[in-house]
């Protein structure tokens, strides 16, 4: 009976010893796995500047790991979510060049001119601009061509959709701003300095919204230079 406790005792001490053993290097998982479920966690929670900070670590100590090429797509989102657009193209522009093969490519094409198209949204609520003539439109043109390229190169792409929505919104933005630019220019008398914006418009984004509103301009521009012939013109076409 006393032999039998002994080896039951032993029995026992062994088993919770090998339960209390530390794990070798073989059985931890790999710190970029780690690193990676925790950025997943972190992006469940919308938690994005710190999923930000996990993956950028993932980026940074092994750039060349099974979970880098994801980590870097996900940075994308990460970086866009965080409100982050400058880091967000970048990290776009930076996939494509690393994986241009990838499965992913065209959600990186996408969110290429998405995040330009974001950027410039305060181009039409820059109330307090004080010279319309010189606002800036060419990050949203550059976003206009980013994301006419994406539909180009991926027509089936489940994007396309939302691709094609932006551009509508961009078209109309920049062509609002340039007849911003011309209707500063009227006030201040530079009425030839209107008509090349407003016949910019009329043949560069014929089919926004404000083409009636540049047809307008164009008319009134042509009548304070004596160029009353161009303007009936110009009426016969507010009419069609």
């Amino acid at each position: 009976m006393k032999n039998k406790l002994v080896l039951t005792m032993l029995t026992v001490l062994i088993l919770a010893g090998c339960a209390s053993k530390p794990e070798t290097e073989e059985e931890r998982e790999p710190a970029e796995v780690i690193l990676y479920q925790l950025a997943q966690d972190r992006i469940n929670a919308k938690n994005y500047s710190g999923a930000v900070e996990s993956l950028s670590r993932i980026e940074r100590f092994y750039p060349f790991g099974v979970y880098a090429e994801q980590a870097r797509a996900d940075l994308i989102y990460a970086f866009y979510m965080s409100g982050d657009y400058d880091q967000a193209y970048a990290a776009s522009e930076k996939f494509i060049r690393l994986y241009p093969r990838n499965t992913n490519i065209d959600y990186a094409y996408f969110m290429k001119g998405m995040t330009g198209y974001y950027q410039d949204e305060g181009l039409l609520n820059d109330i307090f601009a004080l010279d319309l003539s010189k606002r800036d439109t060419s990050p949203a043109m550059q976003s206009y061509a980013d994301l006419t390229e994406f539909i180009i190169r991926y027509p089936e792409s489940e994007y396309i959709d939302a691709a094609r929505e932006r551009l509508i919104f961009l078209r109309n933005l920049i062509a609002s701003s340039e007849l911003d630019g011309a209707e500063y220019y009227m006030k201040r008398g530079a009425y030839l300095a209107a008509v090349n914006r407003a016949n910019y418009v009329l043949k560069n984004i014929p089919n926004s919204t404000e083409r009636e509103r540049a047809l307008r301009i164009l008319k009134e521009a042509y009548k304070q230079l004596g160029y009353d012939e161009y303007a009936e013109k110009i009426s016969s076409f507010e009419t069609n």
